[in-house]
């Protein structure tokens, strides 16, 4: 079996689609995986199409949940923290190359495959046909287990987007019901509707530009450490920055506050982690960092 098939991947779109001839999913917020399975083997293949077989032993376990000889599914691998996928936790289990780490993980942090396609089955490509009856294969095919979960379809793309929004989840994506599997993003027929997202962030720098503050380095605590997740500027407005201007100096401190970004560049300045700021932004990238923040508001110790 080849492990080179690309990916069909959804095209951004900002308004919420409503029509009979899509279908509506959740978005899970995790790694995109191809999952190989032939002779009870598995081999894992992101997006990117790198290997990632060694890093999730317990998904060795899911020929015995498949009535076929071979498949080849499509979905996303999450790691769950109070029922929603925790992004920083699959990506930890993914850079994972130890095998103590890896057994360890395997315990702690468990990952359930979120599966929506189907590409292969006992040999043949499905990738021609409608998603509706590739879906309907997958139905058939991928017994109930407790590793990998297919996901569900609805028919109301605005009333999905609210309850996700609501539960604070990534967004949704919508699919044309008789749409082949095509590779990459030359096609109308996958979209992917994001929900604005928020973090409450420490402030442990800040930039200049004019001499007045223009972004600010923004951080999390994981494990009681500061973790640097990247800069904003937007959303600061000129009120705002005259007074950071006059405040922010007075925090400075020749030593980063963050465990992972400690070269000071110019024109950019660490302070003391004491004042905070919750910032919108629409997704966490692979190296942990947010994507287009944009600052909200500021949090007072």
């Amino acid at each position: 079996m080849n492990f080179d098939i690309p990916v069909m991947e959804p095209i951004l779109r900002k308004e919420v689609l409503d029509h009979k001839d899509y279908l509506y999913q959740v978005k899970w917020d995790g790694v995109r995986m191809l999952t190989y399975i032939e002779d009870e083997q598995v081999v894992l293949i992101n997006k990117r199409l790198h290997n990632r077989t060694l890093q999730y032993p317990e998904l060795q376990q899911l020929p015995h949940y498949l009535k076929a000889p071979s498949a080849v599914l499509d979905g996303e691998l999450v790691v769950l923290n109070h029922n929603r996928p925790d992004f920083s936790a699959i990506i930890a289990r993914d850079r994972c190359t130890k095998s103590s780490s890896i057994a360890y993980y395997e315990r702690v942090r468990p990952v359930h495959y979120m599966v929506f396609d189907l590409l292969f089955l006992s040999g043949k490509d499905l990738r021609a046909q409608a998603l509706e009856k590739r879906l309907q294969e997958l139905q058939n095919v991928l017994m109930d287990n407790p590793l990998a979960c297919i996901v569900e379809s609805f028919d109301q793309g605005p009333a999905l987007f609210q309850a996700v929004q609501d539960m604070e989840m990534e967004g949704i994506v919508a699919k044309k019901r008789d749409s082949p599997y095509l590779a990459g993003k030359h096609h109308q027929a996958w979209f992917k509707i994001k929900c604005q997202r928020w973090q409450d962030c420490i402030i442990g720098g800040y930039t200049l530009r004019n001499k007045k503050v223009n972004a600010l380095l923004l951080g999390v605590y994981r494990e009681k450490n500061l973790a640097y997740i990247g800069r904003a500027g937007s959303g600061l407005s000129a009120e705002q920055s005259a007074l950071l201007s006059q405040e922010l100096p007075k925090l400075q401190t020749d030593v980063s506050p963050f465990y992972n970004y400690k070269q000071q560049q110019a024109g950019q300045f660490f302070v003391q982690p004491l004042l905070g700021a919750r910032v919108s932004y629409l997704e966490w990238t692979e190296d942990l960092h947010l994507r287009h923040p944009v600052l909200e508001s500021f949090l007072l110790p």
